[in-house]
């Protein structure tokens, strides 16, 4: 037994000693190539046949004869195909049991792509390129807006698409032929037009009292497009939201005027938002917008909606928070009140420049209501009342709080064992999470003005739908929140089983025909 297993592992050797493959080993260019490999028989020996293969991780190698034979006969054929890349290869075949190495220099690779340059239209759509070359290639894109094709064939159009571009500003790219060890690529520069349809403001102008104030304005363009914002006076200061990317907010600073009336600009691009400062006199109760507190719409108000109203003059210079007497929001707060046709809304603070208040259920069916301040101030001990605005009304004005009050970013969500849902501590799928919005309209039972929610528990009276990333998520709750003043909205939703976990999956409240925007996000584990 020992002896057969000793004759097993010494045949190869055996076999090999029976021949010689002349020659061991070839080398050449490029080009397509056919050789031939003699196998003889050594001296003394008398040995059978041989056989030659090539092994599967060669496929440019190919036996064309000969593969298997006797000693002295023809030999063996083989080609070698045309080395398309401009790098040296090598392989080797198995002839009567000695490996034959084939080495291939690289291909001397030469490039021309036409043409040079396209533009595309604000809208995008699609080009396409020619390549000349004898050897492989592949397409790169140096920007995500332009999707290249997989791979090339030399003399074929290549067809590539460019995406719409939503910013403001117009961009550039390129397509680049990328070929190993090619000293200088050919490039397609790629260009797209923007349009100054892509980016707007809220406001383009504003009045202004003398007295130093704060107020914002929002900024609306493409999920990619960078801006930022300038100013071209000093009085003018923006103290938030210099620069972004997407929607964003410009806060901003107004000093005192202590001379004449004063125009200055805040700039976004080609935009402007024109400030005109008054002069200084008797300081007037000025009311400038009135906004959802929630993300800052100044589009149209709704009943029970709790809203930011932004001026001069209207409250005392030290904010002044919600009280409840009797449990009930009052609806005079350090010397401010806020009249909706008339009739004062419940106070949730008060400030010089901003005040918040919760616009009374009474305006429930009116196409518009009429808004005015009403600030006595405790040194003139005279109360004095601010322009009127007219604001449309709507059934439901739906936005999300954010986490930061700026209306964008991470919401004002919990979790469902109540912690603060964030980006370090994201919501679980299949989970109930809430979200706390204003603009619901009213409740059924109905809700009075001011009044902090106790049982029974208020249910919005039009129907409320919630999308997570796009998917909805079943609302489980959506009604005035127990315990907080009416006008406030908890949301209470499944997070979607079929959501794919992220860090920022936009959330959008649907009440009735009232849609919020999807600016405020949730963490999704």
């Amino acid at each position: 037994m020992r002896f057969l297993i000793a004759l097993a592992f010494a045949a190869p050797l055996f076999a090999q000693a029976c021949f010689i493959v002349d020659p061991p080993s070839f080398r050449f260019n490029a080009a397509t190539y056919t050789g031939t490999v003699q196998v003889t028989q050594t001296p003394g020996s008398a040995c059978g046949t041989y056989s030659a293969t090539v092994p599967p991780q060669f496929p440019w190698l190919h036996i064309t004869s000969g593969p298997s034979g006797t000693p002295g006969d023809s030999g063996v054929s083989f080609t070698a195909e045309q080395n398309l890349n401009a790098t040296e290869r090598s392989g080797f075949m198995v002839i009567a049991l000695t490996n034959v190495t084939v080495t291939q220099t690289g291909a001397n690779c030469t490039f021309s792509m036409t043409p040079a340059s396209q533009n595309f239209l604000v809208s995008g759509g699609t080009g396409a390129f020619q390549v000349q070359t004898a050897c492989n290639w592949q397409a790169t894109s140096n920007a995500g807006w332009i999707s290249v094709p997989a791979n090339g064939i030399s003399g074929v159009p290549a067809g590539y698409t460019v995406a719409p571009n939503t910013c403001a500003a117009a961009r550039s790219g390129a397509i680049t032929v990328q070929q190993t060890n090619l000293p200088k690529p050919p490039t397609l520069a790629v260009t797209q037009d923007g349009s100054p349809n892509n980016i707007s403001l809220s406001a383009y102008s504003a009045t202004v009292a003398s007295a130093p104030s704060d107020d914002r304005i929002r900024v609306t363009t493409g999920d990619v497009c960078s801006w930022s914002a300038t100013t071209d006076v000093t009085w003018i200061q923006i103290t938030y939201g210099g620069s972004g990317t997407g929607n964003g907010g410009i806060s901003y600073h107004l000093l005192a005027n202590t001379t004449a009336q004063r125009t200055g600009s805040i700039h976004v691009g080609a935009l402007n938002y024109t400030i005109t400062q008054q002069a200084p006199g008797a300081p007037p109760v000025v009311l400038s917008s009135v906004s959802n507190a929630a993300n800052y719409s100044t589009d149209a108000v709704s009943p029970g909606e709790i809203v930011a109203l932004f001026g001069d003059n209207m409250g005392p210079a030290s904010i002044v928070k919600l009280q409840v007497n009797n449990g009930t929001v009052t609806n005079s707060l350090g010397g401010t009140q806020v009249l909706f046709d008339g009739v004062a809304a419940p106070m949730v603070y008060t400030l010089k420049g901003q005040v918040s208040a919760v616009v009374p259920y009474a305006v429930a069916g009116k196409p518009s209501t009429q808004v005015q301040v009403l600030y006595q101030d405790p040194a003139s001990n005279a109360p004095a009342v601010s322009n009127t605005m007219t604001v449309p009304v709507h059934a439901a004005t739906p936005a999300i709080f954010s986490l930061d009050s700026t209306g964008v970013g991470p919401g004002a969500i919990l979790n469902q064992d109540t912690s603060v849902n964030s980006t370090g501590n994201p919501a679980a799928r299949l989970s109930v999470i809430a979200l706390y919005c204003t603009g619901g309209g009213v409740t059924k039972p109905a809700s009075a003005d001011g009044e902090v929610i106790g049982l029974p528990l208020r249910y919005l009276a039009q129907t409320a739908v919630v999308t997570i990333g796009g998917v909805d998520a079943p609302v489980k709750y959506a009604g005035a929140v127990p315990s907080s003043v009416a006008g406030l909205t908890q949301i209470n939703v499944e997070v979607p089983a079929a959501l794919s976990p992220a860090l920022a999956l936009p959330v959008i409240v649907k009440i009735g025909d009232f849609t919020s925007t999807g600016s405020v996000t949730v963490a999704v584990k």
